[in-house]
């Protein structure tokens, strides 16, 4: 058993020196628990049920949140794990938006279901014991931002953070009022149960034009919304920014995401994938230090790349697409610490924002339109957007029709692709995507970039699983009156149906003619191949987890939508070796999810948390890797396993030995 002084967040350390020689090559299924969504509900597909965990190796339980503000408790004693009725309801209207525990006590950080502009609050438990298991009792409360998303304890656990995305919201009915607050992140002192704000005015600036030259990336620039305010002939009725243009600041495009700390808890990171950047939080003085720009990913040929694919012709087809690049877009960042030195892993993941009618990403048939015979124009939707040069130099955007015209492959209309400097005529400068597909090391220190994977995410998983390849299973593909539709807005709703719906005959239908027990209905993930290829390919939404285990520095990133777990080693970071690429779904090849789910089958779809366990930490002995799916609300525990198929793990426990036998004395000696 651990100590509870073990139960602490320190970054993950390695000496070479004695790091051991082989590396884990493949990962072993062990078990599957799928999780309630509340605690009058059983489990169900697209409810959330699992976005978050949180394991404590001491007394054997994980912490798991839903989406419906439901703790639930799973006991991991047994070689079968299980749930308890342990869990606790947050409340009425809350969400957990993430969970860790740390020392005797676990964080939970909530929002309010559907208001991400409102303040949230971190909350504190006391942890499950073995010894005297009880409910969990929240022991205080601490309020933080608007739109809180992630939180993470110091090394010590004496400080939380939380970063407070501030994403803004759309009010007001069919036309789109906005607001919008500052991002920010909240340092809550444990001790005093008091909290510190962090402004990321002084990094942001007091206009745009500091932050775009920098380049750092502003999805819906001020003078964007006098675009589409005054400006844009199709979407002038359907919006108003008047509000949050009368209260802009840079600081309220900025939303700091995932984070990770240093070692020695003087700095804290955070991922800002929205603007393709990483915030540096001096601890001490409760400052924003600085705001590093991750650049972009050029997918030409001296990009450094194989290539990726963008062609929905459902095969592997990578790529190089002269005068394309990608945003980097951070979705998870997490540190580790090799020789003394500190380092950070990003995942990326595409993402866009959308305002009611404004969307930050277009598809590029709506925004670009090719002309037989004659230079390409503008679509109408977009009609006052001009080209570079004055309106006279056409050679990108021609290039951009010939690399994606008549596709729905997404582009972003952000301050990396066009410059609104004047909002009358907008200039599109060129054509930019977003979500690298790829995971990157930095060098903590001066946040310069040491590896990227490039193009092997697409590579290999293609490679070992062709039938997933950017394909996609969200909540969308529940079956159509289920619980996850029971329970959907009217949107949802729409969403669902349509998945569910054949076309023809319907005008809007995705079904498949087979769902996987003969009868039409959401496609199997193995029918969806190249679903992503104009989006963001195998992206990663905080799926990415880094720690010791087998004596080696392992990494493990999970793509998103297609459910694809890949491993490495990071013990020299400027050189990753990939150890696996494994599917956590195998059922989902030819079942839907929910036919797959109601079989019992399912593997893990939406999967957001990760965690790596030493054979001191695991349930099961051995190193091991735990997933979370949140749309399958599944826990699952895989075992590492060496070259030679060997585990990890501790000792084998000596035989049992038996108390000696006393001789008897000799019968005495007859008469």
């Amino acid at each position: 058993m651990l100590s509870a002084s073990a139960l602490s967040f320190a970054v993950p350390s390695l000496r070479t020196s004695a790091a051991y020689a082989g590396s884990p090559s493949s990962v072993r299924f062990v078990s599957r628990t799928y999780t309630p969504f509340d605690p009058n509900e059983k489990a169900a597909y697209g409810m959330g049920a699992a976005e978050k965990f949180s394991y404590d190796p001491e007394h054997a339980y994980a912490y798991v949140a839903t989406e419906r503000g439901y703790i639930s408790v799973i006991d991991y004693s047994a070689p079968v794990a299980s749930v308890t009725s342990l869990g606790v309801s947050l409340g009425k209207g809350l969400t957990a938006r993430d969970l860790r525990l740390c020392g005797e006590s676990l964080y939970v950080v909530v929002g309010t279901i559907g208001k991400r502009t409102e303040p949230g609050a971190l909350l504190a438990f006391s942890r499950v014991t073995r010894a005297a298991p009880a409910s969990l009792a929240q022991v205080w409360e601490v309020g933080v931002g608007p739109g809180p998303d992630s939180l993470l304890p110091s090394p010590d656990c004496k400080t939380v953070a939380v970063s407070n995305q501030g994403k803004g919201q759309c009010t007001g009915g069919v036309v789109c009022q906005l607001i919008d607050p500052e991002g920010s992140v909240s340092l809550v002192d444990v001790a005093t149960r008091s909290s510190k704000t962090v402004s990321l005015g002084n990094v942001a600036g007091s206009s745009d034009s500091a932050l775009q030259a920098e380049g750092v990336h502003i999805p819906l620039p001020l003078n964007a919304m006098v675009y589409f305010d005054d400006f844009s002939n199709k979407k002038m009725d359907m919006v108003n920014f008047a509000e949050a243009r009368r209260k802009y600041t840079p600081a309220t495009m900025l939303e700091p995401e995932a984070l990770a700390w240093a070692p020695d808890g003087s700095k804290l990171f955070a991922a800002l994938q929205i603007n393709s950047a990483i915030l540096t939080v001096d601890v001490a003085t409760a400052t924003a230090e600085r705001l590093t720009p991750l650049g972009l990913q050029d997918w030409g040929a001296s990009g450094g790349t194989q290539g990726l694919d963008t062609v929905r012709d459902n095969a592997c087809q990578l790529k190089h697409v002269p005068e394309f690049s990608t945003l980097r877009s951070p979705s998870a960042i997490e540190a580790f610490e090799i020789d003394g030195e500190t380092y950070l892993m990003t995942a990326s993941g595409g993402s866009d924002l959308e305002y009611g009618e404004v969307e930050t990403a277009k598809k590029f048939k709506k925004l670009l339109v090719d002309v037989p015979g004659g230079r390409p124009e503008f679509h109408p939707n977009f009609q006052e957007l001009t080209a570079p040069g004055g309106g006279a130099d056409f050679s990108k955007i021609t290039t951009a029709v010939r690399n994606f015209g008549g596709t729905s492959m997404r582009l972003s209309i952000g301050s990396t692709a066009v410059d609104y400097s004047n909002p009358q005529e907008p200039v599109w400068t060129r054509a930019v995507g977003s979500g690298s597909r790829s995971v990157s090391i930095y060098r903590a220190s001066d946040l310069s970039l040491v590896w990227d994977s490039g193009s092997l995410l697409e590579q290999e998983g293609c490679k070992a699983f062709p039938w997933a390849h950017n394909g996609e299973q969200d909540d969308d593909y529940a079956l159509m009156y289920g619980v996850a539709y029971s329970h959907a807005s009217a949107g949802g709703k729409k969403d669902i149906a349509e998945k569910n719906t054949l076309s023809p005959p319907a005008l809007d239908g995705d079904a498949c003619h087979d769902r996987g027990d003969g009868k039409p209905g959401p496609c199997p993930l193995g029918k969806t191949v190249d679903e992503r290829s104009w989006k963001d390919g195998p992206g990663i939404q905080q799926g990415l987890a880094v720690g010791v285990a087998c004596g080696r520095m392992v990494a493990v990133a999970v793509t998103s939508a297609n459910s694809l777990a890949f491993g490495f080693d990071v013990t020299d970071p400027t050189q990753p070796a990939f150890l696996f690429v494994h599917h956590l779904s195998p059922a989902s090849k030819d079942k839907s999810p929910g036919v797959a789910f109601k079989e019992q089958t399912l593997g893990d779809i939406g999967v957001e948390s990760v965690s790596i366990l030493d054979k001191h930490q695991s349930p099961s002995g051995a190193a091991a890797v735990m997933f979370a799916g949140a749309h399958s609300g599944s826990l699952s525990l895989y075992e590492l396993l060496l070259t030679n198929g060997s585990r990890c793990a501790l000792p084998a426990p000596p035989p049992p030995t038996s108390p000696p036998t006393e001789t008897p004395p000799p019968p005495p000696a007859p008469p």
